[in-house]
C-alpha cells in the first residue's frame, strides 16, 4: 500500500531515509473517478441539519438584540427618545446582525449555533475559514433572497438536490460548504 497517494513516497533525492508526500486535492474536494463523475465528498453536513443549526442562530441572534438593544432602547423611547432611539434600534440591529454571522463565520468558522449542531463553514477549494468579505456575501444573501418569494425558498431548498456539495444558494456566491466539525 506504499503506492497510494495518503501514504509517504520514498524520494530518491538523496536524502537519507526522506519522504515525499505527493499533493492532495483541498479538504473535501471530490476527486474524479470517470469523466463528469464525481463521489459524494465526506463530511459534508444533512440539510436538516443545516436547517436546525440556522434556527437556533436566530434564536440566538434575536435573543441577544433584544436584551441588549430592544430593552434599553425602549425605555429610553419612553423617556422621549423619540427619532434618535429609533435610529440607534436600527443601527444596533445592523451591527448584531454583522458581528453575530458574518464576524464569527469569518473568524472562528461557525456561529454559536453552527459549533453546538457540530458544523462549520470553510471555502469550498481550500477547506479552510472564509474571511469577512466572503462570510458577508454570504450571510447578506440568505435575507436578500427571501424578499423575492420563490427565491427564498428556493435559496433554502438548493441544497437538498445540489451535488457534490449540498451547496444553497447562499453557498454559492461566496464558494463556501458547510461541513462537520
Amino acid at each position: 500500500m506504499t503506492g497510494l497517494p495518503h501514504y509517504p513516497v520514498n524520494s530518491n533525492s538523496g536524502s537519507h531515509g526522506a519522504r515525499y508526500y505527493p499533493p492532495q486535492p483541498p479538504y473535501n474536494y471530490p476527486m474524479p473517478h470517470a469523466p463528469g463523475l464525481f463521489p459524494v465528498p465526506t463530511g459534508l453536513v444533512d440539510p436538516g441539519s443545516r436547517l436546525g443549526a440556522r434556527l437556533l442562530d436566530m434564536v440566538i441572534w434575536f435573543a441577544g438584540y433584544v436584551v441588549t438593544g430592544v430593552l434599553p432602547v425602549n425605555v429610553w423611547k419612553d423617556n422621549g427618545g423619540g427619532d434618535a432611539a429609533d435610529a440607534i434600534l436600527f443601527s444596533w440591529f445592523i451591527a448584531t446582525f454583522l458581528f453575530y454571522f458574518p464576524f464569527c463565520v469569518s473568524e472562528f468558522g461557525s456561529t454559536l449555533g453552527k459549533r453546538i449542531c457540530g458544523m462549520r463553514v470553510v471555502h469550498r477549494d481550500t477547506g479552510r475559514n472564509i474571511g469577512f468579505g466572503r462570510a458577508l456575501v454570504r450571510e447578506i444573501s440568505w435575507p436578500v433572497f427571501s424578499f423575492v418569494p420563490v427565491l427564498g425558498l428556493l435559496n433554502s431548498l438548493w441544497c437538498c438536490w445540489d451535488r457534490p456539495y449540498r451547496q444553497c444558494l447562499h453557498d454559492k456566491l461566496p464558494d463556501t460548504v458547510v461541513v462537520d466539525h
